[in-house]
């Protein structure tokens, strides 16, 4: 477990009467970052509705995924000269959720002090937010110096002691690595988001299974298909380029309704997919306000899962004279892009790109996928041992050695099919469906080993492996999978298609 002391001058507080409301967010004292603006009126609405949103990642009674119980970090605040962040993970290490607000939103008093640290942010200060009224005079206070007002019966300096698991820490800053790779970007419009989640608040499916496809045809616009109804959504005007048909299948989509409250007022949605259960990521587009939730591929998978993605950057990091060449140039700018970096510093675009990832990866930036800017943040006052965070996992890096230096030859990558007929709810109704339970069988040669087999589930778990090598006859899957199963799976994914999960059923079929 890793020990974070936070010392508060004071805690935060929401102080209101008829006329003022202040909300004041009491800093890490040992981390100097000072704010003071008034909203303006005609924001305090979303303002308040983007916050609770963020708190509803960290203090929701809706678990995503309970596995054990340890403190939560408090949210972090980072100060720009044009923008105010703030960023919350959630305990279950499987939402990540950033807020971006301009600072035209604010009329500032007295000096800005850019900066970041943690705030304390208490489920009470959540719920108070509720009470937020645009009829009010609404101030946002940010300050390492704590507030009078919230020491009234409240206590005034205190330190709160973190322990947080290293996994979770890792999970934080694999955000940036999951963000940063390649993928599909669309543009969706907001109504086409909210009725997708809207279905699914009014359907709950009691079987399995309960994915989301996007589904790419070519020459038509995107299709949204929830399972096992097979209810079809088509994405008005989000087109494509794929020449031919690509299935992307995610899961965990129930997280989506943290994004309900926000969509109505949302002018713009880009949605993020880096592939088949892997992250993604909504950005909302809101006046002077952005939201960026990121997903894990499905709800009982954490960004801190063993097969990182830190391991797809690229395997030479920068040397420390470099790395802190750039790591001044960001803190002094403030925001980089790739190309910025490289042309400033002389690198190549790759060298410029393994730079940023790896302050990211060292939580000293975060990444903003949808303008593809990396941006200066300190996430830890000191910052744990490398060694701690990123325990090295010897499996999966000669994996990915099998998979890129092209050992692998997949043979055979093929669905293995099973039904069953279900009653489902459904806003029109209860609706027969016969539902397609699909495991796949991949099989193909790895290195010296001819014959290697993995079956994965419907839900992308091995459930069955078998390999030559000494690891997996000393320990079967006792241990999970040996490296040559998991390069085979690297390979073999890329080549399978997801196909519809349900069909109508008819009685005469019988």
């Amino acid at each position: 477990m890793l020990r974070l002391h936070l010392d508060y001058a004071s805690p935060s507080a929401y102080h209101a009467d008829r006329a003022r409301a202040t909300l004041g967010l009491s800093a890490d004292h040992d981390r100097r970052v000072h704010f003071k603006g008034k909203v303006k009126s005609e924001h305090v609405f979303l303002f308040r509705t983007a916050l609770r949103a963020l708190g509803e990642v960290m203090w929701s009674n809706d678990n995503w995924y309970a596995d054990g119980y340890y403190d939560i970090l408090d949210p972090i605040i980072t100060v720009h000269p044009d923008k105010v962040f703030f960023e919350v993970f959630s305990q279950d290490q499987s939402v990540h959720a950033l807020a971006t607000f301009d600072r035209t939103l604010f009329e500032t008093e007295g000096e800005v002090v850019c900066g970041s640290a943690n705030v304390d942010f208490t489920a009470w200060l959540w719920n108070a937010l509720g009470e937020m009224r645009s009829r009010r005079a609404t101030w946002l206070q940010i300050d390492n110096a704590g507030f009078e007002v919230s020491t009234v019966g409240a206590g005034g300096r205190f330190e709160k002691k973190v322990e947080v698991p290293y996994s979770w820490v890792r999970a934080f800053l694999e955000v940036q690595s999951a963000a940063t790779l390649p993928g599909t970007r669309l543009q969706v419009r907001p109504v086409d988001l909210l009725s997708i989640i809207r279905f699914l608040r009014y359907s709950k499916p009691k079987t399995s299974p309960r994915a989301i496809r996007y589904e790419f045809d070519p020459g038509e616009p995107v299709r949204v298909v929830l399972e096992p109804w097979e209810e079809r959504f088509t994405l008005a005007g989000c087109h494509h380029n794929y020449g031919q048909r690509k299935v992307t299948r995610l899961w965990g989509r129930r997280r989506l309704r943290l994004l309900e409250p926000l969509l109505p007022f949302t002018d713009s949605v880009e949605v993020f997919l880096k592939g088949r259960a892997l992250p993604s990521f909504y950005h909302l587009q809101l006046p002077g306000i952005e939201f960026t939730l990121g997903l894990s591929g499905w709800s009982r998978r954490s960004l801190s899962s063993e097969d990182g993605f830190h391991l797809t950057r690229p395997t030479t990091a920068p040397d420390n004279s470099r790395l802190q060449k750039g790591r001044d140039l960001l803190r002094q700018r403030f925001s980089l892009t790739v190309s910025e970096l490289a042309q400033a510093q002389t690198l190549s675009s790759s060298e410029a790109e393994s730079l940023l990832t790896e302050l990211c990866r060292n939580g000293e930036a975060f990444y903003q996928p949808d303008k593809q800017v990396f941006r200066y943040r300190q996430l830890f006052r000191n910052r744990p041992e490398p060694a701690k965070l990123y325990s090295p996992n010897p499996r999966m890096e000669k994996a990915c050695q099998l998979a890129e230096s092209s050992q692998v030859e997949v043979t055979q990558c093929e669905p293995r099919e099973t039904t069953r007929v279900k009653r489902l709810d459904s806003p029109r109704g209860k609706v027969l469906r016969e539902i397609v339970y699909r495991d796949w069988h991949y099989e193909g040669r790895v290195a010296d080993f001819e014959t290697v087999e993995v079956v994965v589930n419907d839900r992308d778990r091995v459930i069955f492996g078998k390999c030559g090598c000494p690891f997996f006859e000393a320990n079967l899957l006792n241990q999970g999978p040996c490296e040559h199963m998991l390069a085979l799976r690297l390979v073999a994914e890329k080549q399978r298609t997801d196909l519809p999960t349900s069909s109508p059923f008819r009685e005469d079929q019988d």
